[in-house]
């Protein structure tokens, strides 16, 4: 019984992942639409890739601006953006790179904070 209890905390302990740290120099703090989420989902999501996000792409959302994406960015951990990017780990889709670690954090700490303008 002693064994199945030590493996049952050790697993359960190894399944609750410590959150990502902010890498070093990367400024999460006060992150708005306009002064810097606007460029990141640009060159990450819409206009400046392959136009997933980009107007006139209906059934993929239009990100082009803070009026058309604040349904999928507002709502924190239940947002569209953070449930796609942080648990089904779906954004962004192939042939497009994964997020670096700062674009990460920005993205999380924008959506967790309310995804303000």
């Amino acid at each position: 019984m002693l064994v199945f209890l030590s493996i049952t905390v050790n697993s359960c302990e190894k399944n609750n992942a410590l959150p990502a740290p902010v890498p070093t120099g990367c400024d999460t703090a006060n992150l708005t639409y306009t002064n810097s989420m606007q460029l990141l989902i640009n060159i990450n999501c819409g206009s400046y890739n392959t136009g997933c996000h980009a107007p006139g792409v209906s059934d993929h959302g239009d990100f082009s601006n803070y009026a058309s994406l604040q349904r999928y960015a507002t709502g924190g951990e239940q947002s569209f953006f953070y449930r796609y990017i942080f648990i089904q780990k779906k954004m962004p889709e192939s042939p497009e790179l994964p997020l670096d670690a700062c674009t990460s954090a920005k993205f999380k700490a924008w959506i967790l904070a309310g995804a303000p303008q």
